[in-house]
């Protein structure tokens, strides 16, 4: 009884966010599921049932295959380079450095401004301080710009993931790396077979989070180019956006979306259940 009692205080301080997240998330999405079905243009009143033509649509529209193209360019590099960078960091600053402390909060402070936030003071960089020593601007270029947004990404979330790589270092026994050492083991066969096994609870959580949250990127690209320049930066979340508002394409916008969830569901729960299958215990 007390057991249950105990626990019953942890579920209560859970409420609150339950019913934020019911009646925020869960209720909008369940009530706009039908919308996929209909040809709503997002203003009246009425609509009509169109059954699955949203769907053949979205089948033979090669206006998302840039998108799609783009979306998966930007996650992908996303979650590779930050995860690398992250982790890089991470080992350097779990060392006895001078100054640690210093850098700690210098990656974090990003943490604590928002992605338009951020894609304004890099679009400002971009156009007055990098076009003038570069000759060309980043955002401004056809070729270049995912790489600009890559670059803004980077600087903004980068503390979040050297976070959970510095915990998942300090959670390893120093005891495997002695013992390896003992044993005749350079750095490389250490981090190798002792530090990556070892880390794998951390990149479950890093590399799942980075690339779902990278691939459904919208607030970010809006703020720096609006899907530009001529949709050479536009995401599957901001043709979402253009569809629902811009071309008054509601049921279609949805139908886009549902398709875009599942995706999303699909390759979180496969990178999920490929990383806890390569956790070990300590």
């Amino acid at each position: 009884m007390k057991k249950f009692k105990h626990e019953m205080g942890y579920f209560v301080f859970l409420i609150p966010s339950i019913i934020l997240f019911l009646f925020c998330v869960v209720y909008p999405f369940l009530s706009g599921i039908h919308l996929a079905f209909t040809d709503w243009d997002g203003i009246a009143r009425t609509y009509n049932y169109v059954g699955l033509d949203n769907f053949f649509k979205l089948l033979s529209d090669k206006n998302v295959i840039r998108p799609i193209r783009n979306t998966l360019f930007y996650g992908v590099f996303v979650t590779a380079l930050n995860n690398v960078f992250a982790l890089s960091l991470a080992m350097i600053l779990s060392r006895n450095l001078k100054g640690k402390a210093f850098f700690k909060t210098s990656f974090f402070i990003p943490l604590a401004i928002s992605a338009v936030l951020a894609s304004f003071v890099w679009r400002y960089i971009d156009s007055n301080l990098l076009s003038l020593i570069f000759g060309k601007s980043l955002l401004g270029g056809r070729n270049t710009v995912l790489i600009g947004i890559i670059i803004i990404s980077l600087w903004n979330n980068l503390g979040s993931n050297i976070m959970i790589y510095m915990a998942g270092l300090a959670g390893i026994s120093p005891d495997y790396t002695e013992a390896a050492m003992i044993d005749g083991a350079n750095s490389i066969q250490r981090f190798r077979n002792i530090t990556i096994p070892m880390l794998m609870p951390s990149f479950t959580i890093c590399i799942t989070l980075t690339l779902t949250s990278s691939l459904r990127e919208f607030g970010m690209v809006m703020a720096a180019t609006g899907g530009g320049p001529a949709g050479s930066s536009e995401t599957v979340a901001l043709l979402i956006y253009n569809y629902m508002f811009k071309y008054s394409r509601a049921g279609y916008a949805q139908a886009i979306s549902l398709v875009f969830m599942v995706f999303l569901i699909v390759i979180g729960l496969s990178l999920n259940k490929y990383f806890r299958s390569r956790e070990v215990d300590a």
